[in-house]
């Protein structure tokens, strides 16, 4: 699209955004003169302390450069010239995508995705994908709510109303305004409808290329926050943003092929699964809960995972069963495919996806078996305490750190890194004192 950005720059954009993914899914970037990008994915200098951070901008000690707070260097980043295209609703600011190279690629996010398809490509395989994001609006700004409790922020809606038609008919103006984000901004949707809770949206983006499925989903979630604060607005995608609603996924839609065929299709197979898609399905189930941590990164996560909400609480997987981890949608070979469950709106689509598709790698080349699909609620299963998914951002960094097969898969590099990161990030929410804390015992114990 780097085209479009010649003709804005022509109208006088002469500027536009580059952004980098962080560990946290997060895109950090600065504004670069138009004429940089035009001619390729040319490298720049760019600071090595976003691999550093955490969401609050403080530095995690225990980094991958092992230096001095004050001593980040810059590193190379590749600016990714054919990602360009508008994300403002008046198409004039542009964003393109960018990723570490050289000493920093290992622990790149999308480095990271790219040594697993690379992994895949090596078999003969190509991977489609498509992420759905639910994610909530409130009639709030960062200044409305700062200071305010949570149960005075006002929801776009109130109550649950999944599927309604009267609420998107009310708020066609809207959904317009998204539909026109996406479409302008080269992300075309394929569903779009409020879901259960208040004010909750869940936004189906179209399936495409892996890679380019999860930059799409990256900028997804950027562009929607900067959207919605321009409505005055804003646009929340934690996994569980309060004990009494649902919680917000982020599913995958996978499918893979080989030699132009549908790698999951089958047709002399009951439903159509071929053995290469029970294998891969296998995987996924088998390292479920050493790779949780890349599908479920933050403590807030695992406040998702728990019965009664359609999320799963342990590996498992079904015919068309929205309970289960993992669900497998038969049909035709062009829509045959898996729905991975696991992860929630929170996160970093790069990792999440390499978690999915990595697994599922694993068990085609480790040809790992399947047990029978549950039929019924998988969330009312009495998983044996072995059998159970993480039960906290602790638990599930430990798994993932000692895990040979995620060093095998991500690199070592990485594996320590992002760990790192998760652990500081367990920490610096484990000394806060709450208010439900404060409410519990200030009067009684």
């Amino acid at each position: 699209m780097s085209g479009e950005v010649r003709g804005s720059a022509a109208n006088g954009a002469r500027a536009a955004m580059i952004g980098v993914c962080d560990f946290d899914g997060v895109l950090r970037g600065k504004h670069v003169m138009a004429d940089d990008v035009l001619d390729g994915d040319k490298l720049i200098k760019f600071s090595e302390a976003v691999l550093a951070w955490d969401c609050a901008d403080q530095v995690i000690p225990a980094t991958v450069t092992q230096k001095p707070t004050s001593a980040f260097a810059d590193a190379d980043l590749r600016i990714l010239s054919r990602t360009g295209r508008p994300v403002s609703p008046d198409r004039r600011q542009y964003l393109y995508l960018a990723e570490f190279v050289g000493a920093h690629e290992s622990i790149c996010p999308r480095g990271v995705l790219r040594k697993v398809l690379r992994r895949a490509a090596d078999h003969g395989y190509g991977c489609t994908a498509g992420f759905e994001f639910e994610f909530v609006l409130f009639k709030e700004t960062a200044e409305t709510i700062d200071g305010k409790p949570f149960d005075q922020w006002t929801p776009l809606t109130h109550g649950p109303f999944g599927y309604s038609v009267a609420r998107a008919v009310a708020h066609n103006e809207l959904f317009d305004e998204i539909r026109v984000l996406c479409k302008n901004a080269g992300i075309p949707l394929s569903g779009l409808h409020f879901e259960t809770g208040p004010g909750v949206i869940e936004a189906a983006l179209r399936h495409c290329d892996a890679l380019d499925a999860a930059d799409r989903a990256v900028i997804f979630k950027s562009m929607i926050k900067s959207w919605a604060q321009t409505r005055g607005l804003m646009a929340t995608f934690m996994a569980k943003v309060s004990e009494n609603w649902p919680g917000q996924s982020g599913h995958i839609h996978i499918s893979m092929s080989s030699g132009g065929e549908n790698l999951f299709y089958d047709r002399e197979t009951n439903r159509n699964v071929s053995k290469a898609m029970r294998q891969f399905v296998g995987g996924q189930l088998k390292y479920m809960k050493e790779f949780c941590v890349l599908a479920a990164p933050n403590v807030n996560s695992y406040k998702r995972l728990r019965p009664g909400y359609w999320a799963p609480t342990c590996p498992s997987w079904g015919l068309d069963n929205r309970s289960c981890a993992v669900r497998v949608i038969p049909g035709e070979p062009a829509a045959h495919r898996i729905e991975y469950r696991l992860s929630g709106a929170d996160v970093n689509p790069y990792l999440a996806l390499s978690c999915a598709i990595g697994s599922g790698l694993l068990g085609i080349e480790e040809d790992v078996g399947l047990t029978a699909p549950v039929a019924g609620d998988a969330s009312a299963l009495n998983c044996a305490a072995a059998e159970r998914l993480p039960q906290d951002l602790s638990e599930a960094t430990g798994r993932f750190v000692q895990s040979p097969e995620a060093v095998d898969l991500f690199g070592g590099e990485f594996v320590e890194a992002f760990s790192s990161s998760r652990r500081w990030e367990w920490e610096a929410v484990q000394h806060r004192v709450t208010d439900f804390e404060r409410q519990r015992y200030f009067e009684i114990i």
